[in-house]
């Protein structure tokens, strides 16, 4: 194999490390017991560690220069990505109304994405590229599914815990399946019929009202 490419599983660790951490909740009473939530959500655009983290952006490609990390000289990997999303959330009561306020990010780590030097080309770089696209694919997901979920005052907190999980569980399937089906990129003919999937994709996303 000349060379693989993973989604990162310090990454996912810390995705899970952290959950309670980045989910700021603002607790307020609320009186009437059977109050309904209503959902506000929107894209967070200060996101955290901002000169580390490059938050999604369609129209802004990955260069080489981004990926900053020290290369793993024990692996074969001649690339590895690390990209995510993440979101904070806030409870409380205004207007006589329930509101659980959903801030959401989609970024790529400089710091823990690297490349060696014979992986710095336009090829690798355009593979890396699209880990970091489906990673937006599924935050775009988890969107949908937070407006499809009827929250709960006595559970609001775990039914965020549990679509969140979901998603990134089919996120990390969806990356895995990306390098097996394409080799980690070698297989020029699978890598082609993913790079066609893929853009089809964010394409069909764009036309959409996320939010």
């Amino acid at each position: 194999m000349l060379w693989q490419n993973f989604f990162s599983l310090i990454y996912d660790m810390k995705l899970y490390q952290q959950l309670t951490s980045l989910i700021l909740l603002t607790c307020i009473s609320i009186n009437v017991a059977a109050q309904k939530i209503e959902t506000n959500i929107t894209w967070l655009t200060n996101i955290p560690d901002a000169e580390n983290n490059i938050r999604y952006n369609s129209k802004q490609k990955l260069t080489i220069e981004d990926f900053k990390g020290t290369a793993d000289v024990s692996t074969d990997a001649v690339a590895i990505t690390s990209s995510g999303f993440m979101f904070k959330a806030g409870y409380h009561s205004s207007g006589g109304k329930a509101i659980l306020s959903v801030a959401v990010y989609c970024s790529f780590y400089k710091n823990e994405s690297w490349m060696k030097e014979k992986g710095k080309n336009t090829y690798i770089l355009a593979h890396e590229q699209h880990h970091f696209d489906i990673s937006y694919l599924n935050t775009l997901l988890f969107i949908k599914k937070l407006k499809q979920t009827r929250f709960s005052q006595d559970n609001y907190m775990e039914q965020l815990k549990t679509v969140y999980k979901e998603v990134v569980e089919k996120m990390e399937a969806m990356q895995n399946k990306y390098d097996t089906e394409t080799g980690n990129g070698i297989n020029k003919e699978k890598q082609a019929e993913w790079n066609e999937k893929i853009e089809g994709l964010l394409a069909d996303a764009a036309t959409e009202q996320t939010l």
